[in-house]
């Protein structure tokens, strides 16, 4: 069975929505982290002590997500029915083949890292 990492650049603000799409098609775990960064999104004109200047940097979010016996094209259906609004600054969506995952805790490899262990409970 094939691993793949699914890497999410997008707002913030439809997480909610997209986290429990997430969870009715089978993806238990996922990690977040904020982030920040520019593209095709136009900036904000702020005055600052007199002087204009322009603010293009935006609060995003990056959700990496690593699938084995859930479909990539799953996936990347949610993003498109929970995160796509036709605007600039919707996001990148960035799929990576993984040669493997390994379970610090038990030493574990591949798809039985990614799952949940009797003894863990």
């Amino acid at each position: 069975m094939s691993l793949t990492k699914i890497e999410i650049i997008t707002r913030p603000n439809r997480f909610d929505v997209f986290q429990k799409a997430l969870k009715e098609i089978g993806v238990s775990g996922l990690t977040v982290t904020k982030a920040v960064g520019t593209g095709l999104e136009k900036g904000m004109i702020e005055l600052y002590r007199g002087t204009i200047k322009e603010n293009n940097v935006h609060e995003r979010m990056k959700v990496e997500i690593v699938v084995s016996t859930v479909p990539v094209e799953a996936v990347l259906e949610v993003v498109k029915n929970t995160l796509r609004t036709g605007e600039p600054g919707d996001g990148k969506v960035f799929v990576y083949p993984l040669s493997d995952v390994i379970k610090i805790s038990t030493g574990e490899h591949g798809v039985a890292a990614l799952q949940d262990s009797p003894a863990a409970k």
